[in-house]
Parts: C-alpha cells; sequence; structure tokens
C-alpha cells in the first residue's frame, strides 16, 4: 500500500512489474518497440555522421577549388613567363644576325679594300712603277 501511496504522491502510476515470459515465446509489439528504440537512438549519430560528411566534403569542394585557381594563376604566370622569354630570344636573335650582318658588311669592305690595294701594286709591278 506505501508503495501505491508514494506513486499516487507523486502524480503516477506504480511500477509494473515485467513478466517473465518463456524463452521462445516474444512479443511482436516488444519486438517492433525494441526496433523503434534502436532506429531512434542512431537516428542522432547517423545525423551527426552525414552532417560531419557534408562539411568534410564542403572544405573538400573548396580545397579543391582553392587549389584549382592556385594551378590556373601559376599557369598563367608560367605562361607569361614563357612569352617573355619567347620575346626576349626573338630580340637577341635578331641583334645577333644584325651585328653579323654588320660584320660581313665590314668584312666586305676590308676585302674589297685589300683587292683594290693588291690590284693597284700588281698594276704598279707590271707597268715597273716601283
Amino acid at each position: 500500500m506505501q508503495s501505491q501511496a508514494l506513486g499516487s504522491e507523486h502524480g503516477r502510476a506504480p511500477a509494473k512489474r515485467k513478466q517473465r515470459r518463456p524463452a521462445g515465446h516474444e512479443d511482436p509489439d516488444d519486438d517492433e518497440r525494441r526496433k523503434k528504440t534502436k532506429a531512434h537512438a542512431l537516428r542522432g549519430p547517423l545525423r551527426e555522421f552525414f552532417e560531419q560528411q557534408l562539411r568534410l566534403d564542403e572544405r573538400r569542394q573548396e580545397m579543391m577549388e582553392r587549389q584549382a585557381m592556385e594551378r590556373r594563376f601559376f599557369e598563367e604566370q608560367w605562361r607569361q613567363a614563357m612569352q617573355r622569354m619567347e620575346r626576349e630570344r626573338l630580340m637577341l636573335e635578331q641583334a645577333w644576325a644584325e651585328r653579323e650582318e654588320q660584320r660581313r658588311v665590314r668584312e666586305e669592305a676590308r676585302a674589297e679594300r685589300r683587292d683594290a690595294l693588291l690590284t693597284s701594286l700588281l698594276t704598279r709591278l707590271l707597268h715597273g712603277d716601283l
């Protein structure tokens, strides 16, 4: 009686004792209730897991986008450097070609002066002017 009085004092019904059932005689309602309890207990951790996976995927996507931007930036820098080097190479080749042409012109002028001098000397020798 006292347990009934205590239970009713706190606004709840007295606790019922679970009856033991013989092995192999499970109540389908109990089984269903256990499944629902397990499913409910798994929802929280599963939700956290999926949310964590979404956050990881977002971070991974951001990282991949950042790396792609960096790669494009470095590729552009490389391309500009190659273009600059190509322009420098062309300028150097042009300068070399101009110097080579000037050298050739000087060499031809020397050869013409030498030929003229030799011709003049041979002509004098042949005519006995020396």
